[in-house]
């Protein structure tokens, strides 16, 4: 029974790999492609991802927490550090933009790793407000909105992140924040 566990997660494993590989290939997660190229039977994933979008939000957890650990690292100046690679991000990765924009999340963990980082971007954004370095009228809610938008219009018009143009886009958002 034990070894069965640990083949079930090794399995598991294989199938979130095989899934981000496919999509950094530029890729669509299709169930069955995601199993060919774990290696494991479309059963098998159908058995640890109910859905394509459960396995989408699995395939970006690491990147909610790499937010998070910015956050605690940067802060409490490290709002426009966050925005920038939180725009980054979003802009070289369209699923974790399409979670991230999705209402509501399928998986729980995912809303507990979503609120969590509005939580910790309020007390950060709350800080910033408290030393007068942002608007008072802005929200976490409201900025994770902006970063996508900004995010979408620099993948929308084929822009590296880097890119001058990209960082003019960023700029005005930091800007808007400021009181």
């Amino acid at each position: 029974m034990d070894g069965l566990r640990r083949d079930a997660a090794r399995n598991r494993d294989r199938i979130i790999e095989a899934a981000k590989e496919l999509l950094h290939r530029g890729d669509e997660l299709a169930m069955n492609a995601v199993a060919r190229a774990a290696d494991v039977g479309v059963a098998t994933v159908y058995r640890h991802f109910a859905t394509v979008e459960e396995l989408e939000e699995v395939v970006v957890w690491d990147r909610f927490d790499q937010l998070d650990r910015l956050l605690n690292e940067t802060a409490p100046d490290g709002l426009d550090r966050t925005l920038t690679e939180h725009v980054a991000l979003l802009a070289t990765d369209p699923l974790f933009e399409r979670v991230t924009a999705r209402p509501d999340a399928v998986l729980p963990q995912t809303a507990a790793k979503r609120a969590a980082l509005l939580d910790r971007l309020a007390e950060v954004l709350e800080d910033a407000r408290s030393r007068g370095r942002v608007r008072v009228d802005v929200d976490a809610a409201s900025i994770l909105l902006l970063a996508c938008g900004t995010a979408h219009s620099v993948r929308s018009a084929g822009l590296a992140p880097d890119s001058d143009a990209a960082r003019i886009l960023l700029d005005v958002l930091l800007r808007g924040l400021r009181p």
